[in-house]
């Protein structure tokens, strides 16, 4: 069946259930509400932004629901790099999502991240990562402090070439399945990781 609101991308990264992941975040979930929907999407399309890479947010996409859309956006739109998806002309979000999975060119590289057995069944069916989103936005985060912290204390070495261990970890922390990932891939990541090595000026 076509539909006149496809999937943008075929080889995404991350692709993340919006309001699953809202729910289940802390620092801007249901305890921190700002009261309307649309606050809910920014507060945490804003979250993404501080804390993925722009690397990273440009290989994302952001789904959700279709009842209640921003009246100023298309159901399909680039914010900043960010891939965001309202699923205008399917039954729900999830199907959508299902759509993005089905289509994928190489699913053992995407992290699908909602808690939604429906949605996690057919990321494994294509050998997918899935991922529930309250784990996937406590490891994001414990990893980004982490991070930072060693970007403080450790910048003598910023040409230093990347254990094959320090490459491995990051995959590992970011939910990607490390046997699918692609050589090409790994490069992308092992330079981002030298970005943030590199002292400052």
């Amino acid at each position: 069946m076509n539909r006149p609101n496809p999937p943008q991308s075929k080889s995404p990264l991350f692709l993340i259930d919006g309001y699953n992941l809202w729910w289940a975040s802390e620092d801007i979930g249901p305890d921190n509400d700002t009261g309307t929907l649309e606050g809910a999407r920014q507060s945490l399309i804003s979250w993404l932004l501080e804390t993925l890479t722009p690397e990273l947010t440009a290989k994302t996409v952001l789904v959700f629901d279709a009842k209640n859309p921003p009246r100023n956006r298309t159901s399909l739109y680039n914010y900043q790099g960010l891939i965001v998806h309202f699923a205008v002309g399917y039954p729900d979000a999830d199907t959508l999502m299902e759509e993005y999975i089905r289509l994928h060119t190489a699913p053992r590289n995407l992290t699908v991240v909602s808690s939604d057995h429906r949605v996690q069944r057919a990321a494994k069916r294509r050998r997918a990562e899935a991922i529930d989103s309250n784990l996937w936005y406590q490891r994001i985060n414990h990893e980004m402090r982490a991070r930072r912290t060693a970007q403080k204390t450790d910048r003598s070495k910023p040409n230093q070439k990347l254990s094959d261990f320090e490459v491995n970890a990051w995959l590992q922390d970011f939910g990607l399945n490390q046997q699918g990932a692609s050589e090409s891939l790994q490069q992308e990541i092992e330079q981002e990781l030298k970005k943030k090595k590199r002292p400052r000026r």
